[in-house]
């Protein structure tokens, strides 16, 4: 597996292309797409599928620009498909250099498998951050594309519509820690940091937690 990291537009959004070259899969081409287009030119790489950890607009302003350069489509959980028809999308999608996502070809659901670009990509469905967010295991390498749900010592924001902090702290603590092993965990804004690291350190839902429900 080939995993590549490019932090790009106003929110500073990681757009991760992974794979078994030439043949990869893009996930979350939130902005500044055509950076994105020389890296894959560069590296003679051709994606075969766009994959959506969630439906935020910094996660997916691009989408279809990357939809329409290589004639794919994008997957998503079906929890976060109203994000895709928002009323202010087109407005919020021109503003990050983009225009509005194209409807998804296929649904992500809990515990599926994805094959795309060589690779096998465990589903796992982890809302709160939003309804339908979701992380990418893959087991082979020990490596987890998570999204918006955890970052290095720190969490995705709940304050937006459809976002909910119990939920979310149901998701990482019954859910992601219980994941069995370490692993290396790839968000969508920051460093990687590793599921171990944020089981014991991450001042929200770590075992060290203080001040909140969650802590123990």
């Amino acid at each position: 597996m080939i995993l590549e990291r490019l932090t790009v537009g106003p929110f500073a959004e990681n757009v991760y292309v992974v794979g078994t070259p030439p043949a990869v899969a893009i996930v979350d081409p939130g902005a500044e797409s055509e950076r994105l287009f020389r890296l894959l030119d560069d590296k003679g790489w051709r994606p075969e599928a766009i994959l959506l950890t969630h439906g935020h607009i910094d996660h997916i302003a691009h989408v279809a620009h990357v939809a329409e350069r290589y004639g794919i489509g994008c997957r998503i959980h079906q929890g976060d498909e109203w994000l895709l028809d928002a009323p202010q999308l087109p407005e919020l999608s021109e503003m990050m250099g983009g225009r509005p996502c194209p409807p998804p070809e296929a649904f992500f659901a809990d515990g599926d498998t994805v094959e795309v670009a060589g690779l096998s990509l465990r589903v796992l469905h982890t809302p709160g951050h939003t309804p339908g967010g979701v992380c990418f295991f893959h087991d082979a390498s020990g490596q987890a594309i998570v999204g918006d749900t955890i970052f290095h010592r720190g969490i995705g924001r709940t304050d937006l519509p459809g976002g909910d902090m119990a939920t979310l702290a149901r998701s990482v603590t019954a859910r992601l820690f219980t994941v069995a092993g370490d692993w290396t965990l790839w968000p969508g804004h920051g460093p990687e940091t590793t599921l171990e690291e944020e089981r014991t350190e991450n001042p929200f839902f770590g075992t060290g937690a203080r001040g909140g429900p969650w802590g123990r």
